[in-house]
Parts: structure tokens; C-alpha cells; sequence
């Protein structure tokens, strides 16, 4: 899976006939979705005529999202922030922050809905031009790509777009940094966008990043990552306890520094959803090949609880007999197809970790 895409953030906002696009923001105590004002019409609309849709692919049917209440309604600067109520977008949220500090040549991402086809989002790379902080706001520009298409003006092609979330990527963490706004006018034309940045909205944020200060900026993404670890390390456990408490006292025993026990186990948990899927499709697609996988995984099992698994004395002494496990699993693995066999090694020493097919403990 891909983490941290802008297509994730991405709504669609609709008001008294009006349509254009919007980004989910998590402010200091509730969500928000901030967006441009003239995409909500002329004038400030009624709340209950606000309809905000979100996709979970550019393919799937589209989920209201209940509008609470408008908090902003800027026309001179051209924002809104509409106060949301749901369930569970907020595990999404939690993957990127807001960024000042936005500096010219900075390459950009964005993700709306064209009027050329709005039932599917579209993301568009772009470059920062020009940044006036006082005012809060920025230019930006489309990169190996142009708003005129198909013979249609550029006006027509971009017209939905407005309000989109503008991302900054740092360390592969993106960053808000504001929203598309005149991407209807004649500017269009040259592919040059005007932007409103969250200057405006800061008495709702929690926390913004300055973007210019690359220490601090490397510190923090370190800080981040560690955050998302133990955030999906507690989500799977709440799903899979039994799975996890296993592999992550294996873990323990192979890597007793709690920190590293705790990254390890994160990276499992991923690698090993990934492969679960991998897996499947061999099943489905492949029924032989899985098969003969799970015919030697059957034979293994005996020996791996026999001559693998014990206690030890010191943790290399388990990491050593898990990669001499998985080299030799590997070994075996060699009749299959080449492109399976380093994930199907790998996926399944951690499943025997995860089930205690392969069990460690520590002599106490």
C-alpha cells in the first residue's frame, strides 16, 4: 500500500448548483474541510445546502460526509472551512501535517475534480512560482502538463478543480500548504494557479511545520514516523490481538531495545499485510503453485518447532536461527516461480512468529 498519496484527502464539495473540490483537515478539536468560497456560490449558502462526497478510489462510489457547520466564508481571499462530522477518515488524517515557509521552485501535488469528468478525481503535478507571505497566498504551475486539452479551453478543462489541497512532499511526508483558487479564470489559460495558503486558518490548527527549516524538518518527519508506528502497531493489535502479542514478544526476544522491537514489528505487520494479498492471488490465479507452496510449508512445520524454536541466551543467537529458517525455506522455495519466492520465505517465517509455529524465549 501506499502511504500518504493526496488522492486520499481529496473530497468533491457541491452547493446550490456550484461544484468544485476540497481537502480534509484535522484542525485543534474537530475535522474540517477547507475549500475555495466561490465553490460554494455567490454568496455564504446554508449549511444543509452544502453536500460533501469523498472517494475511496477514483472508481468507487462516492460517501457523504455530514457538514456541521461553515466556520469561514472568505470571497476577498477565497476560502471556506466547513466544520464535518464522521466516522473513521480520521486514521487517514493523522499521515500528513501543514507546512509555512513555502519556497519558490518547490514541486507541488494536487488532487481535484476536472469539469470534464466530475465523478473522478484527477492529481496533477505542479512548481511553486512566486510566494507573498504577508498576504498568504502563492502561484503555482503545472509541470509537463497544460489545462488546454482535447481542443477545449483551458477555463472549461480546470473549471472543479478550485479548492483542491495544495501538498508539499518532504521525506515522503506531505505537507498542506494551502488550496487552488482561480483555476476557473483566464489564468487558466497558461496553466498558472493562484493559491490561498492556511495562513488564514491558523487559530484552527493544531500544528504547522516551517517548511524552510530543513533541520527541525528532518527531525520532525523522524518524530512522525515514529508516531505512525506505534499508531499501526495499536491498530493491528486491536484487530489481530492474539497474531501480534506472538510476534511482537518474538520481536522482543530478537531485539529487546523496545524502540527497535517496535519499528521491526511495524514493518512486519506491513510486509506481511502486502504479501496476505499476494498470496490470495497466487491461490485464486495459481492453484497448483499453492499447492505445492503449502505442501512445503506443511513438511516444514514439524522441524521448525523441533530444531527452530527454543530459548536463547542471547538475542543474535535467534536471529541467527531465523535467517538460517528463512535461507533454507528460501532453498526449498526454489521450484517455484523466482518472482514468489523472497516474499513467500519471508511472509511465512512471520507467520509461524505470528502463530508460534516458530516460538523464542529468553533464559531467565
Amino acid at each position: 500500500m501506499t502511504h500518504n498519496q493526496t488522492e486520499k484527502y481529496c473530497v468533491r464539495v457541491k452547493s446550490n448548483g456550484h461544484t468544485g473540490s476540497g481537502v480534509l483537515l484535522s484542525g485543534n478539536e474537530t475535522f474540517y474541510v477547507l475549500t475555495a468560497a466561490h465553490c460554494l456560490g455567490d454568496s455564504m449558502p446554508n449549511i444543509e445546502d452544502i453536500k460533501i462526497e469523498k472517494q475511496n478510489d477514483y472508481t468507487s462510489d462516492f460517501k457523504g460526509i455530514t457538514t456541521v457547520e461553515i466556520k469561514e466564508f472568505n470571497q476577498e481571499l477565497d476560502f471556506a472551512l466547513i466544520e464535518i462530522d464522521f466516522d473513521d477518515e480520521d486514521k487517514l488524517l493523522y499521515q500528513y501535517k501543514l507546512g509555512r515557509g513555502v519556497l519558490s521552485e518547490n514541486e507541488i501535488k494536487f488532487c481535484g475534480y476536472q469539469g470534464v469528468n466530475i465523478n473522478q478525481y484527477r492529481p496533477f503535478n505542479g512548481t511553486v512560482l512566486s510566494v507573498s507571505d504577508d498576504l498568504g497566498r502563492f502561484k503555482i504551475t503545472l509541470q509537463n502538463e497544460t489545462f488546454d486539452q482535447a481542443g477545449e479551453d483551458g477555463q472549461y478543462v480546470a473549471k472543479g478543480l478550485s479548492g483542491s489541497g495544495v501538498f508539499i512532499y518532504r521525506h515522503n511526508s506531505p505537507f498542506l500548504i494551502g488550496i487552488l483558487n482561480s483555476v476557473i479564470s483566464e489564468k487558466a489559460w497558461n496553466d498558472d494557479i493562484d493559491c490561498c495558503s492556511i495562513k488564514h486558518i491558523e487559530k484552527y490548527i493544531s500544528e504547522y511545520v516551517d517548511l524552510s527549516d530543513f533541520d527541525n524538518l528532518k527531525k520532525w518527519n523522524e518524530n512522525i514516523e515514529k508516531e505512525r508506528t506505534e499508531r499501526e502497531i495499536e491498530a493491528f493489535k486491536n484487530e489481530n490481538s492474539d497474531f501480534f502479542e506472538k510476534l511482537y514478544r518474538k520481536n522482543q526476544v530478537l531485539y529487546p531495545e523496545i524502540s527497535k522491537a517496535n519499528t521491526i514489528t511495524a514493518k512486519q505487520i506491513r510486509k506481511f499485510l502486502a504479501m496476505k494479498d499476494n498470496v490470495r492471488t497466487i491461490e485464486n490465479d495459481y492453484p497448483i503453485l499453492f499447492s505445492n507452496f503449502k505442501n512445503i510449508v506443511k513438511r516444514f512445520v514439524d522441524q521448525v518447532e523441533d530444531d527452530y524454536s527454543r530459548s536463547v541466551s542471547q538475542n543474535s543467537e535467534a536471529i541467527n536461527l531465523k535467517m538460517e529458517l528463512q535461507n533454507q525455506l528460501k532453498s526449498e522455495f526454489e521450484i517455484l516461480p523466482n518472482f514468489t519466492n523472497l516474499d513467500l520465505s519471508e511472509y511465512q517465517v512471520i507467520e509461524w512468529l505470528g502463530i508460534c509455529t516458530l516460538n523464542f524465549t529468553t533464559n531467565d
